[in-house]
């Protein structure tokens, strides 16, 4: 409690500049003897504060004393509270914390970012499954869990888990897996279930792998000019690169890009639905639309 107090009268000072010790005193809830004493520690540690006595006196750092600015470039700063921020994607309180450095590092605006990893509309959802995942890693406890591969098939497994990590727009587990015995990424979303066991777990099997998805055959890509309707704008620049987008004088968009040989890609065109046109190659424009004639008789049926 002590030493939280003491940053605290760094923080302050950093921040106003100067505080008699009756303000110090109110804002911290002590009393003054006691401010003078925490002067006296914070002195003895190093930290140049100074009292002086009569009507304009107070407590005051040593002139330009600010965290030691060559610890840290300005550059590091700022990085130091963007990953503060970022805490705020796993559901931490940070907004005390990023005061303090905010005041140390004397930035005005500490809240210049916000990182929120969640989904939309499912922001409670998400958080809960965080907070059980962060008992889980910080405890090193084991995890049951029912969860969807890829394949469709689902399947209860325990695991182990490592870390979380954030890649490509999406939350995955690293984790050993009993039932496979061997090391495995769980994609977050996919984790129909999930319970917190009460064992603990010291070491695992073997040293984890590095963190790489390996795909069993190299994905191959089509070249192919599209044309998207107006009213598919807002998704063309989100999802296509900038220099890959023509605007046509209709409004209308060329885009020529390349997309995986595959079903995803056949799946992502047909998402656009009549807002799309195909215009090269002419063997994709027929696959989508035997793929469209398929879904139609589906539905009739």
């Amino acid at each position: 409690m002590k030493n939280n107090r003491l940053f605290q009268i760094v923080y302050l000072l950093l921040e106003k500049g100067a505080m008699t010790a009756p303000q110090l005193a109110r804002a911290l809830e002590v009393s003054t003897r006691t401010i003078y004493r925490d002067i006296e520690a914070l002195s003895m540690a190093g930290i140049p504060v100074y009292a002086t006595q009569g009507k304009n006196g107070g407590v005051a750092l040593m002139p330009n004393y600010a965290f030691d600015k060559a610890l840290f470039s300005d550059e590091e700063q700022n990085q130091i509270l963007y990953a503060i921020q970022s805490l705020r994607a796993v559901d931490q309180p940070v907004d005390a914390l990023l005061n303090k450095l905010g005041g140390l590092f004397q930035k005005q605006n500490a809240n210049w970012i916000e990182v929120d990893f969640s989904r939309w509309g499912l922001a409670r959802t998400d958080s809960e499954r965080f907070e059980q995942l962060k008992t889980a890693l910080i405890g090193r406890r084991a995890l049951e869990i029912v969860y969807c591969s890829s394949s469709g098939e689902t399947n209860r497994r325990m695991i182990l888990p490592i870390k979380l990590i954030f890649k490509d727009k999406g939350w995955y587990l690293h984790a050993f897996c009993r039932m496979a015995e061997d090391f495995r990424l769980f994609k977050v979303n996919r984790i129909v279930e999930l319970t917190l066991l009460d064992e603990q777990f010291d070491r695992l099997p073997d040293e984890p792998p590095p963190i790489e998805i390996e795909y069993p055959n190299p994905v191959q890509f089509a070249p192919l000019v599209l044309r998207f309707s107006p009213s598919a704008a807002f998704r063309v620049y989100d999802e296509f690169d900038r220099t890959t987008i023509a605007k046509e004088s209709d409004g209308s968009l060329i885009v020529r890009a390349q997309l995986p040989k595959d079903g995803w890609g056949v799946s992502y065109l047909l998402s656009f639905g009549t807002d799309v046109e195909i215009l090269e190659p002419e063997t994709l424009r027929e696959s989508i639309a035997d793929y469209a004639k398929a879904i139609w008789e589906h539905h009739k049926k």
